[in-house]
């Protein structure tokens, strides 16, 4: 408040006091695999994480070292967690060394014996007891590899793996503005699995696929396929028994299938259920799941058990009409999401994955773009949970390669995305290109051009391949070369990064840019796939200007440019550019190494625009008083306190 005594003003400050609940970022046992819930406690397929008790070397030429020589680490582990943030320009990118000694029981002496790495950056070379089992290319899949043949009973076997974060020509993405953390910085697991078994190297995806080819609100029948691998030498005869299991754990419908496997080989199998009556449909608001437990038989012995979600939900996309779910407008309110976190890197542990995508529901959005790679399991397992519908997208940012090595590396990285993920209902669209004329080097603009609409065309035509039940995605930046390229007709959605009243002066030009695209192409769907301005929190200004990072003008931005899309309904939705603030080693702004769009900081602190989306996104009525904060210790707590300075005419 402000009060006059004679010539003398005197300005009080409300101070409000924030308790800081420092355990809020907690590890929880999640105790999932890959795909999903365990198997059952009767199955002979066994999964279990060796996360723990590696060593590491940044500087090893080979794996030769002795023990005492390498740095003990756990995985989720990166090297870059904090070069990527110091004072030097530049952070690590090159080889690290992994090794970790497992022994295996005599229980598993008669299994297939896989590893199954959920990610690592970007190119990782397995070896088994020192002979070469396989390599990866690909910084954002999951990889599996057979070991079977290279484990030994009774004795220690040394797992080693060469990871390289290089820059590699070949291999996208080639630049980006987001760091590109080296390391095994994702989940490893072993699977043994029976003789008989529902294939592990897929593309490391489940072996199973699940679609609902027809479907109403009324009826829906659920198509299952899947591989099944048979190693031993005998023919093996078995049943296939494909359940559906409702969320409270009652059976709703199985089906059976016989089949017949040569030894040494692989068989396909295909089932579709009888039309199963009033479905519960998946939505935000009532994100409901089934499960598809998928049995291997033999003689009444179960050789193999897989559990895959299933949601009930179908979608359309309309240029005039936006979005529908489920025969009903919806307009996607999302936010796009990278996987880092401070102290991190990208080396984040489940909890803090899952906690991201609650605080992404929990500020009301339904709707989350996984910029600009596939992320960890757990985020699509939460996605399915929590009701966020999800955009995934392979990483070719700013400009491609024309090599044979980088298409194929490009079609093999949508392959696995695609494959590994396809079964969660939350996933409504495939991306593969992100502002892919942003850096084009001059000296070859025109034939990377080129180049770029033929790459576009097949990955297109191979997504659809893939996956014939959801649309493909690609995001522009804010020039028409899209257009007149041709890439604006490839892809089945367009989304548009735009941010006019950031990169260039006036937050309008946002709305007219969008009004001149919808008349020029009224057929074509069209996503905000980014938006945003820097916010730190520490700056604040009474007349705030474009690049100051003052939490007052990232307000006007997204204060203006959610009344534009508001009043605009053709628009099928929007991403926010970026609900968490990421590492970008190369920016130099108010805080260094850091891209500061987020609606919170790096360590997950909200800023006053998350308030300001809430407000208008969520249900629960929002009370935020918007100020300077002050970190304090009082009592041994720490606390925030807002410092609310209030304007009177």
């Amino acid at each position: 408040m402000i009060i006059t005594f004679g010539k003398t003003l005197f300005l009080f400050a409300f101070v409000i006091i924030t308790f800081i609940n420092q355990n809020e970022v907690r590890a929880i046992d999640l105790q999932q695999t890959p795909f999903g819930k365990n198997a059952a406690a009767d199955s002979p397929r066994i999964s279990y994480t060796i996360n723990d008790n590696w060593r590491f070397s940044g500087n090893a030429v080979n794996r030769g070292l002795a023990d005492n020589e390498w740095e003990t680490v756990n995985v989720p582990h990166t090297w870059n967690a904090k070069d990527a943030f110091d004072d030097e320009p530049g952070y690590r990118r090159g080889t690290g060394w992994y090794r970790r000694n497992l022994q295996l029981g005599a229980n598993l002496q008669n299994k297939r014996i896989y590893l199954y790495f959920e990610g690592a950056n970007q190119v990782s070379d397995v070896y088994v007891n020192e002979r070469f089992v396989g390599r990866h290319i690909g910084g954002y899949t999951a990889f599996s590899f057979d070991v079977t043949d290279f484990i030994k009973y009774g004795e220690a076997n040394l797992i080693a793996v060469k990871v390289d974060n290089s820059f590699n020509a070949d291999i996208p993405p080639l630049t980006a503005d987001f760091n590109f953390y080296g390391g095994i910085y994702r989940d490893v697991w072993l699977i043994a699995a029976d003789e008989v078994h529902f294939k592990v190297t897929d593309f490391a995806s489940s072996g199973v696929q699940i679609t609902t080819p027809n479907l109403s609100e009324s009826s829906g029948t659920v198509n299952i396929r899947g591989t099944i691998e048979n190693s031993s030498a005998n023919i093996r005869k078995i049943e296939i028994v494909n359940s559906i299991i409702a969320a409270d754990g009652n059976e709703v419908f199985a089906t059976t299938s016989k089949l017949e496997i040569k030894p040494k080989s692989e068989a396909n199998f295909e089932q579709t259920t009888k039309p199963i009556a009033n479905p519960k449909l998946w939505s935000p608001d009532n994100p409901y799941l089934y499960q598809v437990k998928t049995v291997i038989r033999e003689n009444g012995k179960i050789r193999d058990d897989v559990s895959n979600p299933l949601g009930f939900r179908w979608f359309n996309f309309d240029g005039e009409k936006g979005f529908s779910l489920n025969g009903k407008p919806v307009k996607l309110r999302g936010t796009n999401r990278h996987q880092d976190y401070a102290g991190l890197g990208n080396a984040v542990p489940d909890s803090i994955h899952i906690r991201d995508m609650e605080l992404i529901k929990d500020a009301g959005y339904n709707f989350v773009r996984l910029a600009h790679y596939p992320q960890d399991p757990s985020v699509l397992q939460a996605a399915d949970r929590l009701g966020l519908m999800i955009w995934e997208e392979i990483p070719l940012v700013n400009y491609i390669t024309i090599s044979s090595a980088f298409n194929e590396n490009s079609a093999v990285m949508l392959k696995e995305m695609i494959r590994q993920h396809r079964n969660h209902p939350s996933v409504i669209m495939w991306g593969y290109m992100n502002e892919i004329y942003l850096r084009v080097p001059k000296e070859n603009e025109m034939n990377i051009r080129k180049a770029t609409v033929e790459l576009a065309r097949e990955l297109d035509k191979q997504a659809h391949l893939e996956d014939a039940s959801r649309p493909t995605a690609i995001a522009f930046h804010g020039n028409d070369i899209y257009n007149t390229a041709g890439l604006g007709d490839i892809a089945n959605i367009v989304g548009w990064n735009l941010y006019s009243g950031w990169y260039s002066t006036v937050f309008e030009d946002f709305g007219k840019f969008i009004d001149d695209q919808h008349k020029r192409f009224p057929k074509r769907p069209l996503i905000i796939s980014e938006y945003g301005a820097n916010g730190d929190l520490r700056l604040h200004s009474t007349a705030p200007r474009r690049f100051d990072s003052t939490t007052e003008y990232q307000r006007m931005f997204h204060e203006s440019y959610l009344a534009q899309i508001n009043a605009r309904p053709f628009i099928a939705g929007t991403a926010i550019w970026n609900e968490f603030d990421f590492g970008s080693e190369t920016r130099g702004e108010t805080i260094p190494q850091l891209n500061q769009k987020g609606m919170f900081t790096f360590d997950r602190e909200p800023k006053d625009v998350h308030y300001f989306y809430k407000a208008n996104l969520s249900k629960e009525p929002v009370l935020h008083i918007a100020g300077v904060r002050v970190r304090v210790k009082c009592c041994g707590n720490d606390f925030i306190a807002f410092l609310v300075f209030p304007s009177f005419p």
